[in-house]
């Protein structure tokens, strides 16, 4: 099945608004979607790697279920792909590794609460991951408070709250965060005990 195919298909299930190329790899850009996790997995079902990019999500989930209130500002993305068998039971630490860095970059403080969420003050929820595995592949979820007004602002925070200003790029958190996936990957596979370690000392304990 082609490329235009399959974005066809996806179509039904959110507004498309563009495909491009960021940092090497596709990006489906849409605006309202049920849930970036089930448009990634119709990509998984053809056998496809991308990333599926929403600015709002009316039902998006974490773990076990729960619902990520997913309001305009944020940035939400999955992203699928395929197993590699060195990462399959490090993938969670190296996912969350990545993101606190990401986030981080910003000049925000923040720690890993295990197993997949970015807290900042030991107690405000910035992030999430989700990974789920389908066949020969996993799907990366990642909800992340860039601009969006919280449910509960006991609970959660946003970086523009953080910092005290709009985030201008928020999809440039994204660009980050694959970077420093892949650069967390290649020193897991030269030293895994070394990234795992860094992983726990970002860990709140």
């Amino acid at each position: 099945m082609s490329s235009h195919a399959i974005l066809r298909e996806m179509v039904e299930h959110g507004e498309f608004i563009s495909c491009g190329i960021l940092e090497g790899e596709t990006i489906y850009r849409f605006g309202i979607v049920p849930s970036t996790m089930d448009i990634a997995s119709l990509l998984i079902d053809k056998g496809r790697t991308g990333i599926i990019l929403a600015s709002e999500q009316s039902r998006g989930r974490g773990r076990y279920g729960k619902k990520w209130f997913s309001s305009m500002g944020g940035l939400y993305f999955s992203w699928a792909v395929a197993e590699e068998e060195r990462f399959a039971f490090y993938l969670t630490e190296l996912a969350s590794l990545s993101l606190l860095e990401s986030i981080m970059s910003f000049g925000i403080i923040c720690r890993i609460k295990f197993p997949n969420d970015i807290i900042w003050k030991e107690s405000r929820k910035i992030a999430g991951i989700l990974i789920e595995k389908k066949g020969s592949f996993y799907n990366i979820g990642i909800g992340i408070n860039v601009n969006n007004p919280l449910h509960d602002i006991e609970t959660g925070i946003s970086m523009g709250i953080i910092l005290g200003r709009t985030v201008e790029d928020p999809e440039e958190i994204l660009s980050r965060f694959i970077t420093l996936f892949r650069k967390n990957s290649e020193s897991f596979a030269e030293d895994e005990d070394s990234c795992m370690k860094k992983w726990s000392n970002n860990l709140i304990k």
